[in-house]
């Protein structure tokens, strides 16, 4: 779902893509997030491939991911990845269970948020995630 004018974005507003396998997850996501007034989601992908194809045309500030996707291995290679295409690119991951900052560190993200978040909660993760570094 890449916005048809990526650019149009305004510059206040923290441009997102939301990487999980379930359609659901990822609309929902996307409904919430762009709820807010500082927040502008840009993209969604359900596989690696499409992940990456989608944040390289978008050039989000930040990607809101399962590092599970479709298993471990795949989450992590695709953090990786989209690193090398964008090493400013923040990575916030969404995890079911566990401690969500050691599933964060674990999986070389910036961030991380419960999938059971509260709204206040999911949105303060993005907007501090998508802050620049030493705001």
């Amino acid at each position: 779902m890449p916005d048809p004018d990526p650019a149009a974005v305004p510059d206040d507003h923290i441009r997102v893509v939301i990487v999980d396998a379930d359609d659901r997850t990822r609309d929902s996501l996307a409904g919430l997030l762009s709820i807010g007034r500082h927040v502008k989601v840009v993209g969604s992908a359900g596989q690696p491939g499409a992940a990456l194809a989608v944040v390289t045309a978008t050039r989000p500030d930040v990607v809101v991911m399962d590092p599970r996707l479709p298993d471990v291995a795949a989450g992590t290679a695709l953090i990786d990845r989209l690193r090398d295409a964008d090493p400013s690119i923040r990575i916030l991951a969404m995890c079911v269970s566990g401690n969500p900052e050691h599933i964060g560190i674990e999986c070389g993200a910036d961030g991380a948020v419960r999938k059971t978040f509260r709204p206040s909660e999911l949105l303060a993760a993005v907007i501090a995630a998508g802050r620049p570094v030493g705001a």
